[in-house]
């Protein structure tokens, strides 16, 4: 097999929580080799369940960056039973689970593969065998597990032997059979090597730092000298680490926020008497899809407006402004579960026009005003993910801060899970940058003081052009675009057409603007026209998510060549001739970045494209948005690593 180089973390296992990773001093760095289509023995069930002792299972995991193909590969014990041919595959860092005789074996998870045969219970030698027949993997005992509670033997170190009793602990995860994590994360586990131990190697506090955080995996082989991406991570720590840094000032901006542990160090630092400013998206109420998740928005914003005192108007205070009110939630049991009071007349009852609709309700967020006492509709987005802490550092990317973002679900939140969207974030140590995004922040906010003027905010359309394109750090050229106002991705447009020598490579949620893709098109195959050119030499590649995949309107119609259900005047399906080669993410939720990356690895002015902005009408002249355009070999290398890793697991081959 291929070896490669990797950065692997370790740490002891009293650091450990559910199988991720908690930040502690010492954490120390070694470098391990391991195969790149490495595949492990990762759990077994030798004592079956607590139902049956006859249902045993055996879980593996494929602790690589690609998806593997099981074709042809066996799982064997030395005594011949059982002998398992398997067959299928599995995503890069993620499970396969075989169950003896049926898929009840384990209630409720469906089996990758049924198997027979039984494992004994006074130990047995397991090999893991690829297709040539070479062994992958072995366990030549039963280290851990317990036949009485009918506790699984988990792995405690995939890149560690698995003949060696130390990778091996009996797991204390309850399920459904006892306990045991079948297709998750191993209850005490070291994160596989291919996935998800955090990697933080290329991190800088100086003056003119640009440090990236993918919470995804990276391709670290890929690498220029010194270059390795920071992986794995969990930006939340990222961004409470930035915020504990604030002595004076953190204006952030948000389109959603539900995270506890940030809530938690606003309030601290508002108490401690920085200046907080929130600049906050408000929701349509009635929406379904935002009913509950509005609600837990709301109330955790209440909390800081109110402080750590939680009275109104007292020193602890945030200052929270958004582009529409916010009314109290008023449920008395919602209020009690987040520790506020249970009275809220301190806000006033007010009757007021939020768009066309009339709404009543105690008002406890302002939003930018029309008129006395009538509020622009709640429908367009305040969609940045931003912060400027102390006038220096900027802290923003794709990453909205929520459960969902970077957890999945709550459960992962209280286990240390990452299993959220595909996000990325970006923090950069420069008052010159900082400046611009202040301007930004204040045009929307209406002031330069603590108490935000809804007479004079503009959020949306209402916005002008007023803030320079432009900022040099650490030597490096910094592009700044806002929406709406500036043609962020008129710009864009205009550097694939003017600048792109070599290569584009994309990873975009949503993507429906026309003269984009029509620039890349004539770069691929040397012809604006439908259906027609021949390919140049230039290399596209790229990854959509798989919502948008089949949209009529989407980029992905025209760059694999099909014919769109509908057209309409800026998306009249100008068809690829030559079909590039571009896939669906194989995610395990969402692909939330919007990143390009322009000449990659290349002497002509490699450059990457990042940020909130969807490459859309909405996302350029409607929401409030914002893009940066680094011009770095480094950084661009970052991203082309962690482009690697997403473009091989969706099926994508890298030359």
């Amino acid at each position: 097999m291929n070896m490669k180089k990797i950065s692997w973390t370790v740490v002891s296992t009293a650091v450990l929580l559910a199988g991720s990773l908690v930040p502690q001093a010492g954490i120390k760095e070694k470098e391990v080799t391991a195969a790149s289509n490495e595949a492990v023995i990762n759990e077994v069930a030798w004592m079956g369940t607590t139902t049956s002792y006859n249902d045993e299972w055996v879980e593996l995991y494929n602790a690589s960056y690609s998806s593997l193909n099981f074709d042809g590969w066996v799982l064997e014990a030395q005594d011949g039973s059982p002998s398992i041919p398997l067959s299928g595959t599995v995503a890069a860092n993620d499970y396969f689970l075989l169950e003896r005789t049926s898929d009840d074996s384990v209630p409720g998870i469906a089996a990758d593969q049924v198997y027979t045969g039984v494992l004994g219970n006074s130990n047995e030698v397991l090999y893991l065998k690829d297709a040539s027949g070479t062994v992958v993997d072995e366990v030549d005992s039963w280290y851990a597990g317990d036949n009485t509670t009918k506790a699984t033997m988990e792995r405690m170190d995939a890149s560690a032997a698995g003949t060696s009793a130390s990778s091996w602990s009996t797991a204390t995860a309850a399920y459904v059979g006892g306990y045991g994590t079948p297709k998750a994360a191993n209850s005490g586990s070291t994160p596989p090597s291919g996935g998800g131990s955090e990697s933080l190697t290329n991190v800088s506090e100086d003056l003119g730092a640009i440090n990236v955080f993918f919470n995804k995996s990276a391709d670290t082989q890929y690498a220029s000298a010194g270059n390795e991406a920071n992986y794995n991570v969990n930006l939340e720590d990222q961004l409470i680490e930035r915020l504990n840094t604030a002595t004076t000032s953190i204006d952030l901006a948000t389109y959603e926020i539900n995270l506890p542990r940030v809530i938690d160090t606003l309030m601290e630092k508002a108490a401690q008497g920085v200046d907080v400013r929130i600049l906050a998206d408000a929701k349509d109420a009635t929406d379904p899809h935002y009913t509950e998740r509005y609600e837990t928005m709301r109330l955790y914003l209440e909390k800081l407006v109110r402080g750590k005192d939680a009275v109104v108007g007292t020193a602890d205070d945030a200052h929270i402004l958004s582009d529409s009110p916010m009314f109290v939630v008023e449920d008395a049991a919602k209020r009690s579960g987040y520790n506020l009071p249970a009275s809220f007349t301190d806000f006033e009852q007010r009757t007021v026009m939020v768009g066309s609709t009339e709404m009543t309700g105690h008002l406890f967020v302002e939003g930018e005003e029309k008129s006395a006492d009538s509020y622009y509709s709640p429908g367009n987005q305040m969609h940045n993910k931003f912060a400027v802490v102390d006038d220096q550092w900027v802290f923003t990317g794709s990453w909205n801060f929520t459960v969902t973002g970077l957890y999945g679900t709550e459960e992962n939140m209280n286990q240390g899970i990452l299993d959220g969207n595909q996000q990325h974030v970006v923090e950069i140590h420069s008052p010159e940058l900082a400046s611009i995004y202040e301007t930004e922040f204040e045009e929307m906010w209406g002031s330069s003081t603590t108490t935000p003027d809804n007479t004079v905010s503009n959020f949306s359309t209402r916005k002008i052009d007023n803030t320079p394109h432009s900022v040099t750090i650490g030597g490096r050229e910094v592009e700044v675009y806002f929406s709406s106002g500036d043609d962020a991705v008129g710009r864009m447009t205009d550097l694939v057409r003017t600048e792109a020598d070599e290569s584009a490579y994309f990873t975009i949620f949503a993507w429906s603007d026309q003269a984009l893709v029509d620039e890349l098109k004539n770069k691929w195959e040397g012809s604006y026209t439908d259906n027609q050119g021949t390919l140049t030499g230039f290399d596209v590649k790229g990854l959509f998510d798989p919502s948008f995949w089949n949209q009529w309107w989407s980029a992905s119609i025209e760059m694999t060549g099909r014919t769109a259900s509908q057209t309409s005047t800026n998306n009249p399906n100008t068809r690829w001739a030559n079909p590039a080669p571009v896939y669906q993410a194989n995610e395990s939720r969402k692909l939330h970045a919007k990143t390009m990356i322009i000449d990659a690895d290349t002497s002509s002015d490699p450059t990457v494209i990042v940020g909130s902005t969807n490459w859309s009408e909405n996302g350029n002249n409607v929401n409030d948005e914002n893009m940066l355009i680094i011009h770095d070999a480094a950084v661009t290398n970052q991203f082309l690593q962690e482009f690697n890793a997403r473009y091989v697991n969706a099926g994508g081959v890298v030359q």
